[in-house]
């Protein structure tokens, strides 16, 4: 079972921000910069002092070498990279105009062959590529009440994000520097990239509800717009400074293989952390999500990741697991059963900072992937499956001179 919108992209694009190298344990927790901001990609510039640009940039662009083993490894070197451009503007002292647009220029830098990576299923034991653009969002936010504490938002996205997961894998603090998507992103955190986005969302003291409609249609280019068709819902809510929860519900209508539509239901739920630990700050997520179609059995996704950042040097993690069909991999199994089956994963890794200033970033690093199978899977893929990357990622970020 495809549990994703066929022919559609199963990443996301929030921004999240990010702390600088050497920052001590006042960051947040994989939030938004702001905490009614959960699903925006465009930063809180509220406070933004006189003569600043209502303008912020934000690139964060890969070049990774790939090697995966077994009868379905592969090595490449491919350029996975998201790239951002936001505009905010004050309508009124109670009323700001938010504009962003997710780009990618990964059809050029990764390709139709993707980046190596075992039991991926979107683009079989590949990561896809992401459209050029993934994200046109306009927001008009509205403070309510004398105080400010209180904000009601209304989303328009030809294309752009439904209030379905937590915010997206690479965007999350807690997988910084790690190039490779989750397994399970498709069922966690994939509809970044709905078309025909409708929402309402309010914010109140530390919780944010959220309400999109939006259309399960195939997204492609040049954005063209459908009817909503499909339906989410997410709630968050701030613990601490130091803790996040949150729960999404989505409803979508998509066509099959074959052109027939059917619904799919998506239920998650997450926690993110940020802790000070030592001279360094540790930041996790746990993730757990299920997806099912009105003809299918039901598949469950289990994610745990971390980053424990000190100074120039993060060291990052992350386990999974989750059920996969056989169908999903183009896998054949004795006697043709489609049951789902576990599968796992475990990736380490370590990158560096080699060079920052100004908002730029220069940073080396490695990982390396161990993947555990059902017996049933090994012809295809072996006894011992798994991979590495070694990478170079640039960051770069103007506006308000922080990382993103």
């Amino acid at each position: 079972m495809q549990m994703c919108v066929p022919n559609r992209e199963a990443g996301s694009g929030t921004i999240v921000d990010e702390p600088k190298s050497n920052q001590g344990p006042a960051a947040a927790p994989n939030a938004m910069p702001t905490p009614h901001a959960t699903s925006s990609p465009a930063m809180d510039m509220t406070d933004r002092g006189k003569g600043e640009s209502p303008f912020m940039l934000k690139i964060n662009q890969f070049a990774v070498y790939s090697h995966t083993t077994g009868p379905r490894g592969g090595s490449r070197v491919t350029g996975p990279g998201s790239w951002m451009l936001m505009y905010n503007h004050d309508l009124t002292p109670g009323n700001q105009l938010r504009v962003s647009i997710m780009a990618s220029p990964e059809q050029l830098t990764v390709g139709d062959k993707g980046t190596p990576q075992l039991l991926q299923s979107e683009n079989i034991d590949n990561m896809h590529a992401h459209d050029t653009i993934m994200a046109l969002e306009f927001r008009d936010v509205i403070s309510i009440g004398s105080g400010g504490d209180q904000q009601l938002t209304f989303l328009f996205a030809p294309r752009g994000a439904a209030a379905i997961g937590p915010v997206p894998f690479m965007h999350r603090q807690s997988a910084e520097g790690n190039p490779d998507a989750p397994l399970g992103h498709g069922l966690q955190d994939g509809f970044h990239d709905a078309s025909t986005v409708l929402g309402i969302e309010y914010h109140f003291a530390h919780t944010t509800i959220e309400a999109t409609a939006f259309s399960g249609e195939g997204v492609s280019w040049p954005l063209p717009l459908h009817s909503p068709n499909s339906y989410a819902f997410r709630l968050t809510q701030d613990i601490s400074d130091q803790v996040k929860v949150g729960a999404s519900y989505g409803d979508v209508l998509s066509p099959d293989d074959a052109g027939v539509e059917r619904h799919s239901h998506f239920t998650s739920a997450w926690l993110a952390t940020s802790h000070q630990m030592g001279p360094g700050t540790l930041r996790t997520s746990l993730v757990w999500a299920k997806g099912r179609d009105d003809h299918s059995a039901s598949q469950t996704s289990l994610l745990g990741e971390g980053v424990y950042q000190q100074g120039p040097n993060a060291f990052f993690g992350r386990a999974e697991i989750l059920q996969i069909t056989p169908e999903q991999l183009d896998v054949v199994t004795i006697g043709g059963s489609s049951d789902p089956r576990w599968v796992k994963a475990l990736t380490v890794g370590y990158e560096r900072t080699l060079f920052q200033q100004h908002g730029f970033s220069l940073r080396l690093g490695g990982s390396y992937t161990r993947d555990f199978i059902p017996s049933t899977f090994k012809p295809e893929y072996g006894s011992d499956p798994g991979g590495f990357k070694l990478f170079l990622r640039i960051k770069f970020a103007t506006g308000d001179g922080r990382e993103m």
